[in-house]
């Protein structure tokens, strides 16, 4: 996995990735769909206790966010379990 470049607007940290690939490995730590999408609900409740927001990108396109708002985003889609 290539290192994110990373930068912060005010309360909003953003993570730029090259390729979705390595934006995913954020939660290989995680095994399976259900876990992964149960840390990513933790991770964003965390943040919005403290009152910061995460936003993902690949090649400057928003693929997630977290914290601030809602919990959103195409890559969480990919978390889910298939149907």
């Amino acid at each position: 996995m290539h290192t994110p470049q990373v930068h912060a607007d005010g309360s909003r940290i953003v993570l730029q990735f090259d390729t979705l690939d390595d934006a995913l490995k954020l939660f290989s730590p995680w095994r399976g769909a259900a876990p992964r999408v149960e840390a990513a609900a933790k991770i964003h409740s965390a943040l919005v206790a403290v009152g910061l927001g995460v936003e993902v990108r690949v090649k400057d396109r928003a693929v997630a966010e977290l914290g601030n708002g809602e919990i959103r985003g195409p890559i969480l889609a990919l978390l889910q379990p298939a149907a």
